[in-house]
């Protein structure tokens, strides 16, 4: 039982060193109803307060955000319009994305997709 146990938490470790890490997500051209950019720029900042991002209007059109968790951090550059918006990827810190590959963690894309879920709500 012990070697059973101890084969276990070695394929364990293993496993855990072969995970592989899908691509960064970027929401790009998400078209928006019939709005102005004023509603579209509030919807953004809103709905990623609403999920924790710290979000800045950086210029007319761009918004920047950050989001903290833990030790990860994430950064998104969300250009706007009238007609659409996208969500793009910028910096991360402890997520292992791999530059060469275009990879991240599993994670990013979910607090991107959530992101977006909360933006397409205020706007809808």
């Amino acid at each position: 039982m012990k070697k059973l146990m101890i084969i276990m938490a070695f394929a364990g470790v293993l496993m855990a060193g072969c995970r592989t890490f899908p691509p960064v997500q970027n929401i790009e051209h998400q078209a928006v109803a019939v709005h102005n950019q004023e509603q579209v720029e509030k919807a953004i900042l809103v709905g990623a307060a609403h999920r924790g991002w710290t979000a800045n209007k950086v210029r007319n059109g761009l918004i920047q955000a950050t989001l903290n968790i833990r030790s990860h951090q994430v950064e998104v550059e969300i250009p706007y319009n009238a007609d659409s918006y996208s969500i793009l990827y910028k910096h991360s810190e402890n997520l292992r994305y791999d530059s060469k590959k275009g990879t991240i963690h599993p994670r990013y894309n979910t607090w991107i997709n959530n992101l977006n879920s909360s933006i397409n709500e205020r706007l809808y």
